[in-house]
This record gives C-alpha cells, structure tokens and sequence, in this order.
C-alpha cells in the first residue's frame, strides 16, 4: 500500500511542473525595442527546453554554435544585429544565450551575428505564419 502511495504522491509532482513550464516559466521575459520584441537565453536544460519550447511562437529563430570535438557547443554572448531591407537598424543587443527568438514586422532582414571578432551574416524575410531557424557556427 505504501508503494502505491509513493507513485501516486510523486504524479502528482509531476503535474505542476510540466504546467509551470507549458505556462511559461523558466523562460526570460522577452524586451521590446522598437518594432522589435526578442527574447534569449538557453543557459540550462530547463531554459534551453522552454525556449524550445517557445521557438514557434516567434517567425525568426537564431542559435549559436561554436565547432568543437567530439561534438558542437552552445556558445552565449553573441553581437546580433538586424536591419531591414533599407539599412536601418532594427534590432542590436547581445545573446544572453545560445538562442534569441526574434518577433520582427513583415519584411526582409539582414542578420549579422559576431563572436569572437568573426561576423557571419544571413538573410532572411519575415511574412505572416513564417518561421524560420537560422545556425550560426563559428570554428574556435
């Protein structure tokens, strides 16, 4: 009988926690600039899950990678910066991790990515029900 309990007790645990993070939590708030709203992160596998989680939600969707053996690994404190088609800077910050989810107006962008002095560039065009996961890698 005691077992049973356990196994009951411990489903209920269970239950907040895939609530907490179906509502949410864990991610970091998004921040709007402009005509821009973004959020990053993914330090840890809970966060890294949530905004996983989230991606879909936003039409851009940017991870960062540094090429490493055996295998590739996250890299955080990435220079992004986005401008539209006419040049004008929509966006400039720094990753707070190894994804940043971007929520950007219809439209066509440059994304520049810079780590460790390297730049790596790649177009993208925003329309509505669009999404679009872009990698960015850089050899170390």
């Amino acid at each position: 009988m005691k077992k049973s309990m356990f196994f009951a007790a411990s489903g209920l645990l269970v239950v907040p926690l895939v609530f907490a993070a179906e509502m949410g939590q864990g991610l970091p708030a998004p921040v709007t600039v402009g005509a821009a709203t973004y959020l990053s992160g993914g330090i840890g596998q809970d966060e890294a899950t949530a905004i996983q989680h989230e991606a879909s939600k936003y039409p851009v969707e940017l991870e960062f990678v540094v090429k490493s053996v055996p295998r590739d690994e996250f890299t955080a404190d990435v220079h992004v910066k986005v401008t539209d088609s006419q040049g004008k800077q929509i966006l400039d910050t720094v990753s707070n991790g190894p994804f940043l989810l971007a929520q950007l107006p219809n439209g066509h962008y440059r994304v520049e990515a810079i780590k460790h002095g390297q730049t790596k560039m790649r177009d993208v065009t925003v329309k509505a029900g669009s999404h679009q996961h872009l990698i960015f890698e850089w050899a170390v």
